[in-house]
């Protein structure tokens, strides 16, 4: 018998037998790894990472500024994550992956500069689209994770419709360039700006989630006054009538109405839209939608939409130590590859289709 033992205390622990980013950081779902546009080849999904740290406002000290503080690591540890599950779905009897090929696309690079953050992300996310895929993003806080990547989406097309799931509005007025370039909003504005961005139809905007005293008297005036119909945003009161009468069928309707002149669908997820008994790990607001309930419409949307409307689906806001987030939004990315797969043929796309404003049942 060899009298040294086999393992030096700096050799590995244990050998990784999934593609790797870098490090022991795996790709998601371990699928394979494009270091370049070039090597998509013939991927339907492209996911990016999008590690950006917002500054930490003055009133999120202690504990709840967790959520600013660590983004930067959250799409590597969503990665980490995601190596529990594969793609088979037996409640819908569907593996996405036997559907649809899925790359890893690696990170946009963290900037410290607003601009230069913005830019890169979005050179990032085209390159994707340019080689053919739809987009998967996982980021930090919004801004970067959201507007950049919808401008990039949205560069050429004839409309593209948003369904943003949040809590919050992010309309304030303002923009990022008037304030100190140390100190630079992040999120509080991107829901207002995609609205003036050449191919986002504001009609075709819609909101689901919004709720809570963080929202100010101001919120459905400025969507009005951008040219979003108020009965295209969802609150807590619009979400009670939906349940009391039947949600699934509701939520049916209501993607319909959001894919219904789109020439491409944009799907944004904040974290926060959840109710904190979905999500007690960030706990933010109560009164929200639980996860199956997003990630049904999540599901319905993209069936809807199809694979030939379906531009990109993005998560924001997530901690990197939410485990149970974590998960949740890997349903909800599964269950959207899953509504795109059950898809039929679309009749007919765009402005071909007559288009009758989204409703939500009364209260």
């Amino acid at each position: 018998m060899d009298k040294r033992w086999a393992r030096r205390p700096l050799d590995p622990v244990m050998e990784m037998h999934v593609p790797r980013l870098y490090g022991s950081t795996p790709t998601l779902f371990g699928a394979p790894l494009a270091e370049d546009a070039t090597q998509l080849g013939d991927a339907d999904v492209a996911f990016i990472g999008i590690p950006w740290r917002a500054p930490t406002p003055d009133s999120r000290a202690g504990s709840a500024g967790a959520n600013f503080e660590s983004t930067l690591l959250t799409p590597a540890f969503f990665r980490t994550s995601s190596m529990r599950y594969g793609g088979y779905l037996p409640e819908l009897d569907v593996d996405v992956f036997d559907v649809f090929r899925l790359a890893d696309f690696g990170d946009a690079q963290p900037h410290g500069d607003m601009a230069g953050i913005l830019a890169g992300v979005e050179q990032h996310v085209k390159a994707a689209l340019e080689a053919g895929c739809s987009v998967v993003t996982m980021g930090g806080n919004a801004g970067p994770s959201s507007y950049a990547v919808l401008k990039a989406i949205a560069d050429g097309c004839e409309r593209v419709a948003v369904l943003n799931l949040d809590a919050h509005s992010d309309n304030s007025e303002g923009e990022w360039q008037d304030d100190d370039p140390r100190a630079p909003r992040w999120g509080s504005t991107w829901a207002l700006r995609i609205l003036g961005l050449p191919g986002v139809d504001p009609s075709q905007y819609f909101h689901f989630g919004l709720r809570g005293p963080r929202n100010d008297s101001g919120v459905f005036d400025r969507f009005a006054a951008r040219g979003v119909p108020r009965e295209n945003i969802v609150t807590y009161r619009e979400l009670k009538a939906a349940r009391r009468r039947d949600y699934d069928a509701w939520a049916e309707g209501f993607a319909a109405d959001v894919v219904r002149r789109a020439s491409k669908l944009w799907i944004a997820v904040d974290g926060d839209v959840l109710d904190l008994s979905s999500n007690p790990e960030w706990a933010d607001e109560p009164l929200g939608p639980r996860a199956e309930e997003v990630v049904q419409l999540v599901y319905e949307a993209c069936k809807a939409a199809g694979p030939e409307r379906f531009a990109g689906l993005s998560f924001m806001a997530v901690p990197h130590d939410a485990p149970g987030m974590h998960a949740i939004c890997l349903y909800v990315l599964l269950y959207a590859l899953a509504g795109l797969a059950a898809a039929q043929p679309a009749t007919a796309t765009g402005s071909d289709q007559e288009h009758t404003p989204a409703k939500a049942p009364e209260s």
